[in-house]
């Protein structure tokens, strides 16, 4: 009678080659422990690099496995003992995560070898909340090698191949329950690269607790929908699963405590499938709030056919002006808490974020152009070069097997086959990361709309500001007398017993008010960093004053050693001599150069009148401060200032101080034999000064905060420019925004590693 016989190079198929990566192998054996109720599952790498010598060890606390059923169940590919009406374990009701039956074969992937020790846990009922001790013990071991070399399947059961033993005596004493894998040798050593890769996925095997668990209170500004998201099908007695990976697999653990609070907005989507609703949140946080006041959440529901997709539930996580940790970027697919590759993967793009910010431009969102939802935000005609890849996102999708019909898991656990539900679920979850987009780009345009009418109009307070006057003092001088006549119209209006116009006048005072009180508020922010300032330069006369006495000093000392000159014989004293008055020659003309500095600088005269200042000029004459410094570090400085090109009206001590820090952070970061480069141009009638230098390059991604008060990065003091205090971008802030104008770190020339530029309104 004819039958059909199965070639033992089925099970390098299934196994070997049919898993792609060792890292999925070891999930499938991760998950088979789940399946067998295990609290815990230790994975321990050890020698790995040596194929011969290494060895994996997968061990759990599990309900073990008799010899029936490791017969009947490990031994049997594609086996039915998990396909049934209840698909849940014995003891703990949790939805089994395996369903082909070649999960056990991911051992072929990684060893020649494996040996099994099992220890059986005795009877629970369902709903227990521990397993009971171990009852019985069986060892046993596979050689892949030896199974390869017969020819059929049934062969194997007359060959050492496979090996049971029955004879283990049942314990006796107390035992945790409970299943040993052992793999050895190696199908092939471990390189670096291998171990790497591992651990960067066995980082997200399961789902970072900010993605699921409960959020920081007042993270989010606005009710999203879960206070916790349900990860896994479990019951109420489960006392959970925690996967240990130790030695050559240790993980390095990811916690940042504070890693949501970086995150600008915050979605959340919920689809049930018997009902068919669909519900989505999105909320910004207290830091997007904080930077823009305005921003506003959005959360709607939509009715949508029952039992047209899966349920599924997610949790977003964006960042508007940075990215997350390469190991957490991207939104990932969870089934029963076990992340599904190779969605969310760097190279995976399963939303296609990363195509549309590849080919963005000048239009609104196509994904958000025929949604039909009620008071959706409205679309601006360029949004879409707002758009971020998937880096910018840190996102999780969780799925349950059982409300999942629509989705059949690859054999090779790389992701589900191709359908409408997979789809489904990408389609909603790129819906609502085009949310997020919408709602901050329509905030951050409405905030820069806000601060480039302020610069528009504090140039134009420039343009008008007499020449001894600061335009800020004007603002504020013109806003106040503007509201006080106001004012003196309502109150004349009041006494005639005309109400509308004082109502009228009232309302047209407001503006004004609103104007000095945003003044007061920037001033009074500053005050404390201004009057510790102020404090310094109360001394400065009296300083230099002591430089210049200083200088004089040296220069009687020089003089001295001339007179002594004439009365030594050559030799050594003469020659020391020498030295000695090159020295102090050397240094009264530094002197000097610091005391000229500091005169012109930060004297009454600096500050007493504006004027348009010949620029390449002004920046010479902050470079003796420097000379020495760059001397020693061998620091190549180049001006490219066109000789001709003059400033607008601004006080000289102004311009110095902006150009003396912009110059001290070049020379503390350009390195030895560096350069440093600074050249000028009039563009959109702006005059544009940018300085770039080599050294340690500037994360432009993170560069605004170096504007920030006290953000010094220098962390050792220098021999002649000193401690940074982190002021000196903050001060230098303040210059350039009296006249309306801006400062940024920009992306530098060839050749150079740093850029920052400024630009201040031509006239």
């Amino acid at each position: 009678m004819a039958a059909f016989t199965v070639d033992t190079t089925v099970c390098q198929e299934l196994g070997e080659l049919l898993v792609a990566k060792e890292a999925t192998a070891l999930v499938e054996l991760i998950k088979n422990a789940y399946d067998a109720d295990a609290e815990l599952v230790t994975v321990m790498g050890s020698n790995l690099r040596d194929a011969e010598g290494g060895e994996i060890v997968v061990k759990d606390n599990g309900l073990g496995m008799t010899a029936d059923e490791f017969e009947n169940g490990f031994l049997r590919i594609a086996g039915r003992s998990k396909v049934s009406s209840d698909r849940r374990s014995p003891v703990f009701g949790r939805r089994y995560t395996g369903e082909k039956g070649v999960g056990r074969l991911a051992a072929h992937k990684l060893a020649r070898k494996v040996s099994i020790h099992s220890r059986k846990a005795g009877h629970a009922e369902r709903g227990a909340v521990e397993l009971p001790p171990a009852t019985k013990i069986i060892r046993a071991s596979i050689d892949w090698d030896a199974i390869e070399a017969l020819e059929t399947l049934d062969q194997i059961a007359g060959s050492n191949a496979v090996v049971l033993d029955r004879r283990v005596p049942k314990p006796d004493r107390v035992l945790e329950s409970g299943t040993t894998l052992t793999m050895t040798p190696l199908r092939r050593g471990w390189t670096q690269r291998m171990i790497d890769a591992f651990l960067k996925e066995a980082v997200t095997l399961a789902p970072t607790p900010v993605l699921w668990d409960i959020l920081p209170e007042g993270l989010a500004t606005e009710p999203l929908l879960f206070r916790r998201m349900p990860v896994r099908d479990q019951s109420s007695s489960d006392p959970g699963f925690r996967i240990d990976f130790t030695g050559e697999l240790a993980v390095p653990e990811i916690i940042a405590p504070d890693v949501a609070e970086s995150a600008s907005w915050i979605a959340e989507l919920d689809f049930e499938r018997e009902t068919g609703l669909l519900r989505v949140a999105i909320s910004p946080t207290k830091l997007a709030k904080r930077k823009y006041p305005s921003s506003e959440g959005f959360r709607f529901e939509k009715s949508l056919e029952p039992r047209s997709a899966p349920s599924f539930r997610a949790r977003i996580l964006q960042r508007s002006d940075s990215t997350w940790d390469p190991a957490v970027q991207g939104v990932r697919v969870f089934m029963e808490g076990f992340r599904v590759p190779p969605y969310g993967d760097a190279t995976d793009d399963w939303l296609g974020v990363d195509r549309s910010y590849k080919s963005r431009a000048h239009r609104p969102l196509t994904s958000l152009s025929n949604l039909d939802v009620d008071d959706l935000p409205a679309g601006n005609e360029i949004e879409e070069i707002a758009l971020q890849g998937n880096s910018a996102y840190m996102g999780a999708v969780f799925l349950h097997r059982s409300s999942s019909p629509e989705l059949d898991m690859l054999v090779n656990r790389e992701g589900f086959l191709p359908g409408a539900g997979l789809d489904f679920i990408a389609d909603w979850v790129r819906v609502t990361s085009d949310l997020i987009v919408r709602l901050g780009y329509s905030t951050r345009r409405e905030v820069k709309e806000v601060k480039r009418e302020e610069r528009d109009r504090q140039r134009r307070v420039a343009e008008r500001a007499d020449v001894s006057e600061t335009p800020s003092a004007l603002r504020v001088r013109e806003s106040a007398q503007a509201a006080e006549l106001h004012l003196d119209t309502v109150r004349t209006a009041i006494q005639a017993g005309d109400y509308a116009r004082a109502a009228e006048a009232a309302r047209a005072a407001q503006p004004h008010f609103q104007d000095v009180r945003a003044l007061s508020e920037e001033f009074g922010s500053e005050a404390v960093m201004w009057r510790v300032l102020a404090s310094l330069g109360t001394e400065l006369a009296a300083f230099v004053h002591e430089i210049n006495a200083l200088a004089l000093e040296a220069g009687t000392i020089v003089a001295d050693l001339d007179e002594a000159l004439p009365h030594l014989r050559p030799g050594v004293a003469r020659s020391q001599v020498q030295k000695a008055r090159k020295t102090a020659l050397e240094l009264a003309d530094r002197i000097r150069r610091n005391a000229t500095y500091l005169v012109d600088a930060t004297s009454f005269r600096g500050r007493r009148r504006r004027s348009r200042l010949p620029l390449r000029e002004r920046f010479e004459a902050v470079l003796p401060l420097f000379q020495t410094r760059l001397a020693s570090r061998r620091i190549e400085m180049s001006n490219e200032i066109p000789a001709d090109l003059r400033t607008p009206l601004m006080f000289p001590s102004e311009l110095a101080g902006i150009f003396t820090n912009l110059v001290s952070n070049a020379v503390k970061f350009s390195g030895d034999g560096g350069r440093i480069k600074v050249t000028a141009e009039i563009a959109d009638r702006m005059m544009c000064v940018t300085m770039q230098n080599t050294g340690k390059p500037v994360d432009l991604t993170r560069a605004k905060r170096l504007f920030e008060a006290f953000q010094s990065t220098t962390e050792r003091p220098d021999a002649v420019l000193g401690q940074g205090m982190g002021m000196g971008l903050t001060i230098t802030r303040a210059f350039v925004q009296e006249y309306g104008g801006t400062i940024e770190f920009v992306r530098p020339d060839a050749g150079f590693s740093t850029a920052i530029q400024f630009a201040v309104p031509a006239r």
